[in-house]
């Protein structure tokens, strides 16, 4: 086992700690230098006491005010020890100390002080008269209650209190206009006091592992709020949280929630947790702001059905419906363009085989997606020449969903009237993945919303010269796996595009059109017969982070590679 090892104060372990044990860890040599930087660390010493030092640590004693005049004129950087920073921060974490005396109103100039994990089980009055006090950690001590001086502290930013044993919290909490982070977790909280609204800075708030039953509704006041975690208590109702527009993470697990929360207007959500509640029903109207929602986790609730609105979600990669009631998947479960991981165990799914469901989330999108699951859905059928029959969605699905997807159908072209709806649509994202397209129809370039395009494994030989001026706001751009040996010069004019995929195709160099895209972030190259890479001109991508140019005709790569000290 390597690594040091944590340093053991034994006085505390062997025998009774005493007071003169406690002041003796102050050494002037500490002092001295906490003096010069503003900074007191005591961390795991062993204290069962603060020192009496620490109280009076900017005023010289009587010794030090004696020999000041003999010492004036001494040059000794280390020594000059009259020359002092006032206190500003001070870490009396991981003692076992009981008590912090009133006299820690001297330090006056103190913004960050640590008493995570000790034994406190109150605080002075005199606390409050740390007027400059930016952050405070008490977490993991003993704490019933906060004195009310507490709340004066006006300029307090981050607060640290889980695992303590609180009960209450006083409305003047709402007095603490200034913070940005608070952590309440593992406490005894029954109740959040009104006025919390008032805390409009309000970044984080965590009150997860309490007993909490409702939410005020003057919560949604927190317009700043980002991340909301809730979980583990007893919330029962929950007031609209269509004001939180910021927010982006949300934790409700855990709880005993009836029903999906009210989250219209919660346009930032990225994640919304909602395990082992009673949820019976995913409402459909809820699901419409949530277009950024990335994970969406409902495990062991109760319910039976998946709306069809969750094809809103087209930015959802974790979709948990594991321990619910659902009996059917339906087919729209595969149309969703970023879903990675589908979990459905632990449901009487009647129209996939077990088998498949236990195979994991591709099989079960893949089995969907060629089956349609038997469920009659707003499709309609096409028959195209040489392949068999297929589907695809109708206009006002796009429209919902702004997504044109035809992957997996064996498509040799597509049909204009298609082309025509998804342009009326107005889509953001095409997938026509996993089709025989040997060329784009010129109709798609009426297609002027895509910023999306997924044209894996066809059979393109060419890109039309139309597609950098028509998708000109284009971000994502996906043709692996096709027979490509170049591009079109207009691929220079999207100014949005930050990732590109040319794998596996026929590219013999990287066009000179690639280099002009500024913005690119992301550059796969792989699986081609490239020769040489070109130094001067990848240095014209600036924000270039991703390079792979793996398994191609490479016989020398330059040093000069390692200055781009932009690629990861």
């Amino acid at each position: 086992m390597s690594g040091a090892r944590k340093k053991v104060n034994h006085l505390a372990v062997f025998k009774e700690r005493t007071k003169k044990d406690d002041n003796a860890e102050l050494s002037r040599s500490i002092i001295i230098s906490a003096r010069k930087t503003g900074r007191l660390s005591l961390s795991s010493r062993g204290l069962s006491t603060v020192p009496e030092g620490v109280w009076n640590i900017n005023y010289l004693t009587e010794e030090e005010l004696h020999n000041l005049h003999f010492e004036l004129d001494y040059e000794h950087k280390e020594e000059r020890w009259w020359e002092q920073e006032p206190l500003k921060i001070l870490d009396l974490s991981s003692n076992s100390i009981t008590e912090i005396d009133q006299r820690i109103s001297l330090l006056e100039d103190l913004n960050t002080l640590d008493l995570r994990n000790n034994l406190l089980e109150n605080l002075p009055a005199e606390i409050g008269s740390l007027c400059k006090l930016k952050i405070i950690n008490l977490s993991d001590n003993k704490l019933k209650s906060l004195p009310p001086q507490f709340y004066m502290l006006v300029e307090l930013c981050e607060l640290y209190l889980k695992v303590n044993h609180i009960s209450v919290l006083e409305e003047d909490f709402a007095n603490l206009v200034m913070l940005t982070y608070v952590d309440l977790s593992y406490n005894n909280l029954h109740d959040v006091p009104f006025g919390m609204g008032f805390l409009v800075r309000l970044v984080t708030l965590n009150l997860s592992h309490n007993m909490i039953k409702e939410l005020p509704p003057d919560i949604t006041s927190m317009r700043s709020l980002r991340t909301l975690d809730v979980s583990y208590n007893q919330l029962e109702i929950l007031p609209p949280l269509g004001e939180l527009r910021k927010v982006e993470r949300i934790m409700f697990q855990s709880n005993n929630l009836k029903s999906f929360p009210d989250t219209l207007g919660c346009s930032a959500l990225t994640v919304l947790h909602l395990d082992n509640n009673n949820i019976s029903e995913i409402e459909p109207e809820y699901l419409e702001a949530l277009g950024n929602l990335k994970k969406l986790t409902l495990q062991n609730n109760k319910i039976k059905i998946i709306p069809e609105e969750v094809i809103n979600l087209l930015h959802l990669e974790v979709f948990d419906l594991s321990q619910n009631k659902i009996s059917v998947i339906p087919p729209y479960i595969g149309t969703m363009p970023n879903l990675k991981q589908f979990i459905i165990k632990g449901n009487n799914i009647k129209n996939v085989r077990a088998d498949i469901i236990r195979c994991g989330t591709p099989r079960i999108l893949k089995h969907i997606r060629q089956t349609g699951s038997g469920i009659n859905v707003n499709t309609r059928e096409i028959l195209q020449p040489g392949t068999s029959t297929g589907s695809y969605p109708d206009k006002y699905a796009m429209k919902n969903t702004k997504l044109f997807s035809l992957a997996g159908q064996n498509l040799l072209e597509l049909p204009e009237e298609i082309v025509q709806d998804a342009m009326e649509a107005a889509v953001t994202t095409i997938d026509l993945s996993r089709n025989k397209l040997s060329e784009l129809p010129d109709k798609m370039s009426a297609i002027t919303t895509v910023i999306d395009l997924k044209l894996t494994t066809n059979q393109l030989t060419r890109l039309p010269e139309w597609i950098g001026e028509a998708y000109k706001y284009l971000q994502v751009l996906d043709i692996n796996k096709n027979c490509l040996q170049s591009l079109p010069k207009s691929i220079s004019c999207l100014k949005f595009l930050h990732f590109i995929d040319l794998s596996h195709n026929r590219f013999t160099e990287l066009p000179d059109a690639i280099y002009d895209i500024v913005p690119l972030e992301s550059l796969i190259a792989n699986d081609n017969q490239i020769s040489k890479i070109d130094i001067p001109s990848l240095e014209k991508l600036k924000r270039l982070a991703v390079l792979n140019l793996a398994n191609n005709n490479i016989a020398h790569v330059p040093p000069e590679l390692g200055t781009l000290k932009h690629l990861r």
